[in-house]
């Protein structure tokens, strides 16, 4: 890894923990140049504004949180392990990330760049369950794969705002929500 990328990601590191303990307004260029180890004039030789900073932080973690949860796929042979496998991956997303609950959505909607990221994000992250579910032979994979990220969306206030929300709930969020989806309510 070259120094400038090297330095680039620390910076975008740097941003994601200050961003997520301080929110958006809040969060300083000075402190995010701190934690990185740069200079605040380096910072900006990489990000023009604290705006752009924020959308390559959310950016990433899309990019992570995708690749990421294809690569879990991958790993598994049944299509109830993959949903298994998906459900997990959204549901620790929540829990690994709940100590920065909800500092990451206070100011996407007043930025147009970050609202196309996000738009975009929720695309591929439908289309990579809705690919899942053509490759199982379901119709309507679209409907069915918003409806099974929205069951899974349903636990995440429980997740963030609960301290007492352990692993083996996850799992339990999970196992239940795959099943739900599977075989219905009966």
């Amino acid at each position: 890894m070259t120094k400038g990328i090297e330095q680039k990601e620390n910076i975008l590191d740097a941003a994601f923990v200050v961003f997520g303990a301080n929110g958006y307004h809040d969060a300083k260029m000075i402190d995010i140049a701190k934690k990185a180890g740069v200079s605040k004039g380096t910072l900006y030789l990489y990000f023009p504004s604290k705006e752009s900073l924020y959308i390559a932080v959310n950016h990433r973690s899309f990019l992570y949180f995708i690749a990421n949860a294809k690569r879990e796929t991958n790993r598994c042979e049944t299509f109830r392990q993959k949903l298994y496998s998906i459900a997990r991956h959204h549901l620790y997303f929540f829990y690994n990330t709940r100590k920065y609950p909800d500092s990451f959505w206070q100011a996407p909607h007043q930025m147009p760049g970050m609202m196309e990221r996000l738009h975009r994000f929720f695309d591929d992250y439908h289309s990579l369950v809705s690919d899942l579910m053509k490759e199982e032979g379901l119709e309507d994979t679209a409907l069915h794969s918003k409806a099974f990220c929205s069951m899974l969306n349903g636990y995440r206030m429980d997740i963030v705002s609960n301290k007492n929300v352990s692993e083996k709930e996850i799992e339990r969020y999970a196992t239940f929500t795959v099943d739900l989806f599977l075989e219905g309510c009966y």
